[in-house]
């Protein structure tokens, strides 16, 4: 019951690993009262980008600034529909604590410029507190979630 209120698979609930997941269920939009389930959870908005679940809060946060109310919240899904954002990665974010297990991550910066986004988002290899890229670009660990996710996978994989 709880699984079809929400929106999500019983393995999701239950917190099995994401290769459980079933990819269809989760291109679809969550419902707006389904999103306190993913407090502390990343999530894509069609219109902003990237955010933050702030259940607590009632509110999704971007790295923008912006605050959307979760009730107002419209389209918004745990991974973003096809070609919404062009060569961004299609799997599930690692969560923080997984960064130190890879030598290397897919990074998608969380910003509303296009520009900056498609400027920064790449291959990154994993260092002490940040992770750098070829050019000696980084995205340090404090800001995770709220300027940047990584992906073990890099754009069109699963």
């Amino acid at each position: 019951q709880m699984s079809e209120l929400y929106g999500v698979s019983v393995d999701f609930l239950l917190g099995l690993p994401e290769s459980r997941y079933h990819r269809a269920d989760m291109l679809q939009p969550i419902p707006p009262e389904a999103l306190p389930a993913f407090h502390d959870t990343p999530i894509f908005s069609s219109r902003y980008g990237w955010a933050m679940v702030n259940a607590i809060e009632g509110e999704l946060l971007f790295a923008s600034g912006l605050r959307l109310s979760l009730a107002d919240a419209a389209d918004v899904y745990v991974l973003p529909p096809a070609f919404a954002t062009p060569g961004a990665a299609v799997s599930m974010p690692l969560r923080r604590d997984e960064l130190t297990g890879y030598d290397c991550v897919w990074v998608e910066p969380i910003s509303m410029d296009a520009a900056l986004r498609d400027e920064l988002r790449g291959w990154y290899h994993i260092k002490r507190r940040f992770v750098e890229n070829e050019v000696g670009q980084r995205f340090y660990f404090d800001f995770y979630g709220a300027k940047w996710l990584a992906f073990a996978n890099g754009p069109g994989n699963i």
